[in-house]
């Protein structure tokens, strides 16, 4: 008989474009909970770093989330700055495309599959049909994942990343979450490792309970911090969630 079935998520996504499914495939009713975990904090930027941007255009910028759409957004507006329409954007997946659209920009490129291992694989094949190396912008978090950065200095990009805002865990995680709902959920999906260090420092991610990650890379980090049960949200697509919940 089908039942009520119970998924808690870190961070806030029903507004992203991605939307929950109701039901699994056996029929049960899926029952979502959003935990914010994190506080997320623009930093500055010198005008000086603009002023270079309007006088020497970047070919490309690639945005790897819907937050470094919108801080960025900000920053332009705060300085007073257009975007250079010379610059091509390109966008994680079709979420953070979604984003840039909202907020006026052209995405000009995403890949068929989020994700940045299918981001790197389709924006190479791109630039492999050009004779120059672009020059490329990424506005991150600060510590953030440096994966695509990395893979396009050794393709001969030149490559700046710029560090647009910074993640801490939220005081008041313990007002919304507690260790008997993370034993009781069907399934505990995290976002990134930053909230999986946010949430293991309070609670106990035991073998019982049923952990889940959006991506190979928070995947990776709940691994080396011994949680080797985390099973892989398929595409990150809340849709496919029935396909790993018991």
């Amino acid at each position: 008989m089908p039942t009520n079935k119970k998924i808690i998520v870190t961070g806030e996504h029903n507004d992203s474009g991605n939307r929950y499914p109701s039901s699994d495939l056996k029929g049960n009713t899926l029952l979502w909970q959003e935990v914010p975990v994190l506080n997320f904090d623009r930093l500055p930027v010198e005008s000086a770093f603009f002023s270079s941007m309007s006088a020497q255009p970047f070919d490309w910028v690639i945005f790897t989330s819907v937050r470094a759409v919108r801080f960025w957004s900000e920053l332009l507006l705060e300085h007073s700055v257009d975007f250079p329409i010379e610059t091509q954007v390109a966008c994680i997946g079709e979420t953070t495309a979604h984003a840039a659209e909202m907020d006026g920009y052209t995405p000009d490129f995403f890949p068929t599959e989020p994700g940045s291992e299918m981001f790197l694989a389709e924006f190479e094949e791109l630039l492999s049909n050009r004779s120059e190396k672009p020059r490329v912008l990424v506005p991150a978090a600060l510590g953030g994942r440096t994966m695509i950065s990395d893979r396009l200095r050794r393709l001969g990009c030149e490559v700046q990343r710029l560090s647009i805002y910074k993640t801490s865990p939220r005081p008041d995680i313990s007002a919304h979450l507690t260790q008997k709902d993370l034993d009781e959920a069907a399934l505990v999906l995290f976002t990134s490792p930053s909230s999986v260090d946010a949430v293991s420092s309070l609670f106990n991610l035991h073998s019982k309970v049923r952990v889940g990650s959006m991506g190979t890379f928070t995947r990776e980090h709940l691994m080396s911090k011994g949680i080797a049960h985390a099973v892989l949200l398929p595409e990150g697509d809340f849709q496919k969630v029935g396909e790993i919940l018991c």
